[in-house]
């Protein structure tokens, strides 16, 4: 039997979630079977809608970063990955949630290496790479230290790496709307990007952006990539241009800078 799920047991809490009821399950699964030990768990709000409700509070936005659940993988240490299946990550609680027969899971991440999104219908024609998260950074200087997934916007195993960090932080209200009379908080999404460099250094970049990697290299360094992004016609804010001068920069600039 293939290891490949090991999944949280469920705490009570009460409600729904986009429609579906929500669960998460204990024990070691094989890819193939579905023998989870799972128990119901009450959790959120309106079905269908982005406002959520927690202890009978109205919250505007979402803390999903994505409008719904999209197919991808979940990736084991082992070095096997799970069937395809609906995943979704809470950036508000640090919880990766994926759909397996119509329940909702939160994804226990012991012995998880992260995972993955499978790629659009459109991937080809998008300025997008292929979305990947990784549980294995865990630098203080990335703003936490229990396991959060980081996504990988490059990695070729050299040292240098290009991450986002997702977060939601919940802005509670202090004033009643005046036409609902309810007092409504929200939900507030960023995303903050680091450059890792050969050296082990990581940099907080203030955008994705050519110009702000750039900025972490010397004058000669800074020279020498402009020639390439100008030599090829690479868009400054493409997540594959970026990628294809990171590319550069592993195969042409010095390990030690």
């Amino acid at each position: 039997m293939n290891d490949i799920m090991k999944l949280l047991k469920l705490f009570f809490l009460p409600a729904f979630l986009m429609g579906f009821t929500f669960f998460a399950a204990t024990s070691v699964q094989a890819q193939d079977e579905d023998d989870f030990d799972y128990q119901t768990v009450n959790i959120t709000n309106q079905a269908g809608t982005t406002i959520y409700a927690e202890e009978n509070k109205e919250i505007e936005g979402s803390p999903l970063i994505k409008e719904s659940f999209e197919n991808g993988r979940i990736l084991f240490e082992s070095g096997k990955a799970s069937q395809i299946l609906p995943i979704n990550y809470d950036s508000h609680k640090n919880q990766v949630l994926f759909i397996k027969d119509d329940r909702i899971m939160v994804l226990n991440t012991t012995g998880v290496k992260g995972f993955m999104f499978e790629k659009p219908d459109d991937f080809e024609s998008s300025d997008k790479v292929q979305e990947v998260y990784t549980f294995q950074i865990r630098n203080e200087e990335l703003g936490f230290s229990e396991p959060t997934p980081v996504q990988v916007l490059y990695n070729q195993g050299t040292g240098l790496k290009l991450l986002a960090v997702h977060e939601t932080n919940l802005l509670r209200s202090n004033r009643k709307d005046p036409f609902t009379g309810k007092q409504v908080d929200r939900y507030m999404n960023s995303t903050e990007y680091y450059l890792q460099k050969h050296n082990g250094d990581i940099e907080k970049l203030r955008k994705l952006r050519a110009k702000d990697i750039m900025r972490q290299y010397d004058r000669k360094e800074r020279r020498a990539m402009n020639n390439f992004m100008d030599e090829n016609d690479l868009d400054d804010r493409s997540q594959k241009d970026l990628a294809k001068l990171m590319t550069f920069i592993d195969n042409n600039l010095s390990k030690d800078s």
